[in-house]
C-alpha cells in the first residue's frame, strides 16, 4: 500500500491503498472472431479496455507455421489514440499501443512503421509529443517514474534520437518543448533553465555546447514564438523581446548580458509553476492567466520605454456559474484579440464542458460558444478561421468570424483531431479516421480504427467491418484502404492443417485465448499468443482514500480526473467538512464515490479529557451520520478512522459496536511518501493525481473502493 499526504495547508490529503489480495476480477484482454484460410494465415479481433481511454477493437493478422505462430501478429487496423500532421501536411502519423503507423495523403496508403512485439497487458494511452511543423524532428519524454522522465529529441525519419534531459517533468498531456512555426528551432526547459536548440545543427553535431544557449531561467510556460524569429521571454515581472540571430551569435556571453530588450514590465511577477501567457505575432499584447483564475490582457504602448508598466485593458477572476475550470489555452482572431478558450468542470456531475471567449479592446470579456460533455481541448485551423470541439458523438465547427456553428458531424465519438493545412480537418473517430473538406464539409472516410471482424473477399483483399458496421477493404501489396460496401462472408475457422477458436485461459489478465488446434500428424493444441495462456496471478486491488476535513482544495480536478478513468474513490469526511461545504459535500456523494466517516469533530479521541460517555464514539459517529443524510439525502458507509487516526482498542470496540469497522491508515502496508519524495514538492498533489491513477493502471492494479478491497 502506498499513503500520499498533502502538506497541511492543503488540508485533503490523499492516501492510495494498494492492497495485493487474489479476487476475482474482470479481464481486460479478449480474442474473438477468428478467420483461417487456406494459406495459415488467420484473422483476430483483440480487444483491450483502458481505463481513461475508449474501448476499441483491433484486427491483427498472423501465420500459422509448424502448429505454432510464424511471427507476432501485425495490427491492421489502426485507432488513432494520437495522431500527428508533418512534411508540409503530406504525411499524418498515427500512434496507439500496438505501434505507429504512417498514412501518406498524396499515395493514400498506411503503412505500419513500428510494431509490438508482445500485447502490452498494462497498457497506458499513448504520450504526447511535440512536433516540429516539417515533421523531421519530435520531442517526447520517455516515463522514467511517477513523475519523471527523460525528454529526448527524435529525428522522425531515422529515427535516431538525443538526450536533452536525463530528469524531466513527466505528463501525460504536455511536453515541456515550444517549436518555432516553421520548425526549424524549439525551446525546451531543462531544470528550471530555458535553451534554445536547433536541431539540424545539433544532429550534425556542429551545435554549440548548451550552456551557451541559455535563455534564461524559467518553466516553458515562461517563453512564447512570435513568429518563426522572435520570442518572449518572461523572468519575473519583466517582458523581454528575443531574436534568435542573437541566441545564435551572442549565446555564449548569456552569463554577462541579458540577451533581447526588456520591452514592458507586469504589474506582478509572473510564477512559471502556476502562470501562462500567450503573445500576439507583433509581441505587443498579451493575455497572461495566473493560476488557472485571474485572466488578464495587456498591450504594450507604441511609445512605451523598456521599463515602462502594460496597459491593463481586463483584469478579472473568472467566473463561470456551476463552473469549475480546469485548464486555459488562448489564440489570436483575425480580428487580432484574443479568445481564450476554458476547460471547465460541471458542478456535482464531474462533467467536462468548454466555453470560448473573446477580450475586446475595451475590456469586456464576452462569451461565444459553449459546449456540454467535452472530452477533448479546443482545435483551432491554423488561419484562426475554425475552430472544432469534440462533445460525445458530435464533433461541432464554428466560424470564428461570425462566432457561428457551420457545421455538425454525428454519430461517432471522436478521440482525437488534427488540421491538414487550413483546408482538411483530420478526425480520428473510434470507428473511422476521416477527413472533412472545409470547403464545402464534405466527408471521406481515410481507414478503419477499429474493427472486430473481418474476412478475405476473392481477390485476396482484407475486408474489414468496423464498430459503425461501415466495411472497408484492405490490398496489402499497395497498402491501400477503400471505404465500400462489401457483402459479409461467412468465415472459416478449418482447413486441411489446423482449426483455431478461442477458449479458456488461466491468465487472469485475459478473459480468454486464441488457440491452434493440428489437425495433421501430431495432434497438439497451443495457444497462438503464448503470453495469453501462460498463468498470471490475478490483478492487485487499490483503493484511494481521500480525507475531506477542512476545505475543498483541488476537488473538481479529483472528480474529473475520476470521471475521465471512471473510477470511484473512498472520501472521509467530518462534520466540519460538510457544514462548511455543503455544496462539495452533494457533488462527492452524487458523483457515486463511496463515503466513509471520520468523525463529528476533529478531537484527539485517545486523550483521556475528552470524553467519559462509553457511547461518545457511537454518538459521535451517529451525528455525522444525521448531518451527513440531511446534506445529501444518503447515509454513509460504515467504515472509519478516528481524527488524525489516532484510535486505541477501547475505541475501535465503541467504532465496532456502533457497527462501524477501523481502517488503520498507521498499518505497515501503508508506506509514508514525503514532500522530499517530489510528491508534494512544486505543484500540488491534486495538479498530478492522473499520474498517480496512471501508476497504479501501469502496475496492473484494479482501482476500487474501500469496501471492494475485501477483508485485509
Amino acid at each position: 500500500m502506498i499513503f500520499v499526504r498533502q502538506t497541511r495547508n492543503l488540508v485533503l490529503f490523499l492516501c492510495v491503498c494498494a492492497c495485493f489480495l487474489s479476487a476475482e476480477l474482470f479481464a481486460e484482454i479478449s480474442f474473438s472472431s477468428p478467420n483461417l484460410n487456406e494459406k495459415n494465415e488467420v484473422l483476430f479481433a483483440l480487444t483491450h479496455d483502458v481505463p481513461g481511454s475508449a474501448e476499441y477493437s483491433t484486427v491483427f493478422k498472423g501465420k500459422i507455421r509448424n502448429g505454432g505462430a510464424e511471427y507476432f501478429p501485425r495490427a491492421l487496423t489502426c485507432f488513432p489514440e494520437r495522431i500527428e500532421i508533418f512534411e508540409g501536411a503530406d504525411k499524418m502519423q498515427i500512434r496507439n499501443r500496438y505501434g505507429r503507423a504512417i498514412y501518406d495523403f498524396s499515395s493514400e496508403t498506411l503503412t505500419w512503421a513500428e510494431h509490438v512485439s508482445a500485447f502490452p497487458e498494462n497498457a497506458a494511452w499513448a504520450l504526447p509529443v511535440a512536433m516540429s511543423a516539417n515533421g523531421k524532428w519530435f520531442c517526447s519524454v520517455e516515463r522514467k517514474d511517477m513523475l519523471h522522465g527523460r525528454l529526448f529529441i527524435t529525428e522522425t525519419e531515422s529515427r535516431r534520437r538525443i538526450l536533452l534531459d536525463d530528469n524531466s517533468a513527466f505528463s501525460y498531456s504536455k511536453v515541456p518543448v515550444k517549436w518555432a512555426d516553421d520548425g526549424k528551432n524549439f525551446i525546451y526547459e531543462k531544470n528550471g533553465t530555458l535553451y534554445f536548440c536547433n536541431p539540424e545543427m545539433l544532429f550534425k553535431r556542429v551545435l554549440i555546447q548548451e550552456e551557451f544557449r541559455k535563455i534564461g531561467s524559467g518553466k516553458i510556460s515562461s517563453v512564447e514564438w512570435n513568429d518563426s524569429e522572435l520570442i518572449t521571454y518572461i523572468s519575473s515581472d519583466l517582458i523581454f523581446q528575443i531574436n534568435i540571430k542573437e541566441l545564435i551569435s551572442l549565446g555564449m556571453y548569456t552569463e554577462f548580458i541579458q540577451l533581447g530588450k526588456a520591452v514592458g514590465r507586469l504589474p506582478q511577477k509572473f510564477d512559471g509553476n502556476s502562470d501562462k501567457f500567450w503573445v500576439n505575432k507583433k509581441g505587443n499584447a498579451f493575455v497572461i492567466i495566473k493560476g488557472d483564475q485571474v485572466i488578464s490582457y495587456c498591450k504594450i504602448a507604441a511609445d512605451a520605454q523598456g521599463g515602462d508598466f502594460v496597459q491593463t485593458m481586463y483584469s478579472r477572476s473568472f467566473i463561470e456559474e456551476g463552473m469549475t475550470p480546469l485548464a486555459f489555452s488562448v489564440f489570436w482572431t483575425p480580428l487580432g484579440n484574443p479568445a481564450v478558450c476554458a476547460k471547465l468542470v460541471l458542478a456535482g456531475s464531474g462533467v467536462e464542458c468548454s466555453a470560448v471567449y473573446t477580450i475586446s479592446a475595451t475590456g469586456k470579456m464576452t462569451r461565444r460558444i459553449f459546449v456540454k460533455n467535452t472530452h477533448s481541448e479546443i482545435s483551432v485551423s491554423p488561419d484562426q478561421m475554425y475552430l472544432a470541439v469534440l462533445a460525445g458523438e458530435n464533433i461541432f465547427i464554428y466560424r470564428i468570424d461570425s462566432w457561428s456553428k457551420a457545421h455538425q458531424l454525428k454519430g461517432e465519438r471522436a478521440v482525437s483531431l488534427a488540421w491538414r493545412g487550413n483546408g482538411n480537418l483530420i478526425i480520428g473517430g473510434t470507428c473511422t479516421v476521416k477527413r472533412l473538406s472545409m470547403a464545402d464539409f464534405t466527408e471521406s472516410a481515410l481507414f478503419a480504427a477499429s474493427a472486430k471482424k473481418a474476412w478475405w473477399d476473392k481477390n485476396g483483399d482484407i475486408v474489414f467491418k468496423d464498430c459503425a458496421s461501415h466495411t472497408f477493404v484492405l490490398n496489402e501489396n499497395s497498402n491501400r484502404w477503400t471505404y465500400t460496401p462489401s457483402p459479409e462472408k461467412k468465415t472459416s475457422v478449418q482447413n486441411d492443417e489446423y482449426r483455431v477458436f478461442c477458449g479458456t485461459t488461466k491468465n487472469a489478465l485475459y478473459k480468454n485465448a486464441l488457440y491452434i488446434r493440428t489437425l495433421a500428424g501430431k495432434i497438439t493444441t497451443r495457444a497462438y499468443v503464448a503470453q495469453s495462456a501462460t498463468a498470471a496471478p490475478p490483478r492487485n486491488k487499490a483503493a484511494l482514500i481521500f480525507d475531506a476535513d477542512e476545505n475543498a482544495d483541488g476537488l473538481e480536478s479529483i472528480l474529473a480526473v475520476c470521471s475521465d478513468y471512471n473510477i470511484k474513490a473512498t472520501f472521509f469526511f467530518n462534520g466540519e467538512f460538510i457544514r462548511r461545504y455543503p455544496n462539495e459535500t452533494r457533488k462527492i456523494a452524487e458523483s457515486g464515490h463511496e463515503c466513509a466517516a471520520i468523525f463529528f469533530n476533529g478531537i484527539d479521541l485517545t486523550n483521556k479529557f475528552v470524553y467519559d460517555d462509553k457511547k461518545y464514539v457511537a454518538k459521535g459517529l451517529a451525528r455525522l451520520e444525521d448531518e451527513f443524510y440531511q446534506c445529501t439525502g444518503k447515509e454513509l458507509s460504515l467504515y472509519w478512522h478516528a481524527p488524525f487516526n489516532k484510535a486505541d482498542e477501547k475505541i475501535r470496540a465503541e467504532g465496532a459496536a456502533a457497527g462501524y469497522t477501523y481502517i488503520d491508515l498507521d498499518q505497515p502496508y501503508i508506506i509514508p511518501i514525503s514532500a522530499g519524495s517530489g510528491i508534494t514538492s512544486g505543484p500540488v498533489l491534486y495538479e498530478r493525481f492522473d499520474l498517480i491513477v496512471n501508476e497504479l493502471f501501469s502496475t496492473g492494479a484494479d482501482i476500487v473502493t474501500v469496501s471492494g478491497l475485501g477483508s485485509y
